[in-house]
Order: structure tokens, then sequence, then C-alpha cells
């Protein structure tokens, strides 16, 4: 069987982006995001046309960028449907409708909003946790090599704990669906209700794992 990328997984490559260091990543994607969201909506477009073909070019294969972004699509699919429905119920089928089909504004929010998932997306695949890690640390460092406070750096191991929670819960939650569908399981309610608990259980115990791990690192 193929093997399954979770989101926003690490994907081995020797590209000049997995070559940059980590700390300078760190640093441009949140600008920039922070950037997207007050410049016009035609800059997203053009970035995410600039993200698509960086992602092909480093191989990121369509169903992966896709994976990583379609969060974007059930907020969407959820910001719509609440609206038609609050509109159709004030004001009736054809007035709700239009109301949907005009609110440019959401579309503006999604469009941007997509766009930074890109770019996390780029960040997160191109980059180790390790990395993650060492880029944070090189960062607090010199943070506090500045200011008029304690030279240890006790917010590293925490903040890339935090970073890096997001794909490892990907990744025990694509090992559980793969362990449902080795033993016949199919796709449904059923699956859900059988295997959230799990994911619940696995990523509490994950994150106590860490956790320990940080604090002993302190």
């Amino acid at each position: 069987m193929k093997k399954q990328h979770s989101i926003f997984s690490y994907k081995a490559g020797n590209s000049l982006i997995h070559k940059l260091p980590a700390w300078i990543k760190i640093l441009t994607v949140p600008v920039l995001n922070i950037l997207i969201f007050f410049l016009p909506v035609y800059v997203s477009v053009c970035f995410i046309i600039i993200q698509f073909t960086a992602a092909s070019l480093l191989r990121f294969t369509l169903s992966e960028q896709i994976r990583d972004v379609k969060v974007v699509l059930y907020y969407a699919a959820l910001l719509y449907i609440t609206e038609f429905i609050g509109a159709f119920f004030s004001k009736g089928a054809a007035t709700a409708i239009k109301t949907v089909f005009s609110d440019t504004h959401t579309l503006l929010m999604l469009i941007k909003l997509f766009c930074i998932l890109q770019s996390s997306s780029i960040i997160f695949k191109t980059t180790t946790s390790l990395e993650i890690r060492e880029g944070i640390g090189i960062i607090e460092t010199a943070l506090r090599k500045y200011l008029p406070i304690s030279k240890k750096n006790n917010f590293t191991g925490l903040l890339s704990l935090f970073i890096c929670f997001i794909p490892e819960i990907s990744a025990i939650w694509e090992k559980i669906k793969y362990a449902w569908y080795a033993r016949q399981g199919k796709q449904s309610v059923k699956m859900y209700t059988v295997l959230l608990p799990v994911l619940f259980s696995a990523g509490i115990k994950k994150a106590y794992n860490s956790a320990k791990a940080v604090a002993a690192r302190m």
C-alpha cells in the first residue's frame, strides 16, 4: 500500500527551502501571514499560485497539498451553511441563496486563510521537528541576550512541542485509521465513534510523554 503522509508531516528533500535555516522560516512565515491579512486579496491569489507551483516543484503530490488545506473547505462549508440556514428562516430560500452568493467578505477571508495554510504546510513539510526546536531555540537565545531576563531557554521546549503536536496527532490518526481498514472496517459514522476516543487517549498519552521529556531537559 502506498504510504500516506499525515497533514503537515515532514517530507525529506534537498531543495533550497529544505536547506534554509529553520529560524529564518519561523520568522518569515508569521510576518508574511500577517501581511496577507492586510494586503489586497489579489496578493493572496498570487501567493497561492506561487506556493502551489513551489510545492509541486518540491514534489508534493496534489493529494498531499489538498490534505493540508482541506480544513479550509470544511470551514467554508460550515460558514456558508450556517449563513444560509439563518437567512432561510428569516427571509426565505430565494433571499438566502442570494445572501450566500453575494457574501464576498467571507470569500475573501477564506482565500487569505487558504494562502496562510499553504505557507504553513510548506514550512512543516520542509522542516523536521528537531529543526523547528533548534530554530525556536536560536530565536529565544537571541531575544534573551538583549532583554533583561533569564538567559535560560525555558520557552523553546514548550513552543516547539505545541507547534509539532498538530502533525503528530495527524500521524496518530492515520495509524489508527490504517489499523481500522486493515481489520476490514469501513469509513462510516461508526468508525468515528470508535476511533475518536482512541485518538483522544493516544493524544493525551503522547502529550504527557512529550511534556515529561521537555521537563527533563529543562
